[in-house]
């Protein structure tokens, strides 16, 4: 039970980093081209991070996951401009 816990705050937490990093980022490029760039930028400066205060397991099993499922969830949300015979 303590796992769903801790995974439920890290989820919350690299939500809120990935959002801060999304918000920069889209202010001077392209939305499609800042969800990755946030991605790595988020995967960059946490896992290390957590890496050496945690341990490695922790930090592949909880957080990359983390930022794996907030990655889908911007690629989802992208709004694509289509031809209108395509919508």
């Amino acid at each position: 039970m303590a796992f769903f816990k801790n995974f439920i705050v890290v989820v919350i937490l690299i939500g809120i980093l990935t959002r801060i990093a999304l918000y920069l980022y889209t202010r001077k490029i392209r939305r499609d081209i800042s969800i990755f760039l946030a991605f790595f930028t988020v995967g960059i400066i946490i896992l290390p991070i957590v890496s050496i205060f945690l341990g490695f397991d922790i930090a592949v099993s909880e957080y990359v996951v983390a930022l794996i499922i907030w990655l889908l969830f911007d690629l989802i949300r992208i709004k694509t401009n289509l031809p209108k015979k395509f919508k």
